[in-house]
């Protein structure tokens, strides 16, 4: 699974020490499930698309995003489950609540 996250509006992707806005970015996920059950530690790698992160390119990263998207904890709620998807649909929820359109992509 990935995420593609565009930017629209007012929620802006610029990349940190610049002043270059890129309409989108490619993010991966990885993830490590806590022996508790009850949370999920992340990294996000974040890309300018899926071809800089087959090619092994450097990640990107991002002004606007810089304090909530690359390492992040996830938290699970009563009768969810750690996965994989779980974590995709948290971070896609929180993105669009800062006006970001994001869709998550299954490979």
């Amino acid at each position: 699974m990935a995420l593609n996250i565009t930017a629209q509006g007012d929620a802006k992707l610029t990349i940190q020490g610049t002043s270059i806005e890129v309409a989108s970015i490619y993010g991966r996920l990885e993830i490590g499930l806590a022996a508790n059950g009850i949370n999920m530690q992340v990294n996000n790698g974040i890309y300018e698309a899926r071809a800089n992160y087959k090619a092994g390119d450097s990640i990107l990263r991002i002004s606007e995003l810089s304090g909530t998207l690359y390492n992040f904890i996830v938290d699970v709620a009563a009768g969810e489950e750690q996965s994989l998807t779980l974590t995709h649909s948290k971070l896609q929820s929180d993105l669009e609540d800062l006006g970001y359109s994001v869709s998550i992509i299954d490979l």
